[in-house]
């Protein structure tokens, strides 16, 4: 970083709001069910084909252990570029690119984090008056966590194109 505020773009999930940098989001589309994976993990809700390419879905509600996504009227699916590729998440609201000056950054407060998520947040900052946690994509969604869910979809896929 160069010391000036960095792009993030802002998200729902829940009755909270997250913060990607916006050099790992690719698009942001509505919100559509991802066809099912065996045994795939278990936050991974499906694929979806985007452009060609098999996009993993993951439910990100389910993932920072906050229940069951479930998509209402202004749901949509954040594709982001992580370690493994793309990865969609299902959010309930996608909002607007912001800028954040990195030194309003804080670190998310330990205590009100399990080990599990503990690793997933950059931080937090406050904009226009909300609490907003910065998401370290490739903690908050492991590799693992949606690779095999590709992988599975293209063996699935197999020999059917054409």
């Amino acid at each position: 970083m160069d010391g000036g505020s960095a792009g993030y773009v802002l998200f729902r999930v829940a009755d909270e709001m997250f913060g990607l940098p916006i050099e790992r989001v690719q698009s942001i589309i509505r919100y559509e069910r991802g066809t099912p994976v065996p045994r795939a993990p278990e936050v991974v809700e499906g694929v979806i084909n985007l452009r060609g390419r098999i996009v993993p879905v993951v439910d990100l509600v389910k993932r920072l252990g906050r229940g069951e996504f479930e998509p209402g009227p202004t749901a949509r699916i954040v594709v982001a570029e992580g370690a493994a590729g793309l990865v969609g998440l299902a959010v309930d609201a996608a909002s607007e690119v912001v800028r954040i000056d990195p030194a309003s950054v804080q670190p998310a407060p330990a205590a009100a984090l399990s080990a599990e998520t503990a690793d997933a947040f950059e931080g937090v900052t406050e904009y226009e008056g909300t609490l907003v946690i910065l998401l370290d994509l490739d903690q908050a969604v492991p590799r693992a966590e949606y690779a095999s869910a590709v992988e599975a979809a293209a063996i699935e896929e197999g020999g059917t194109r054409g």
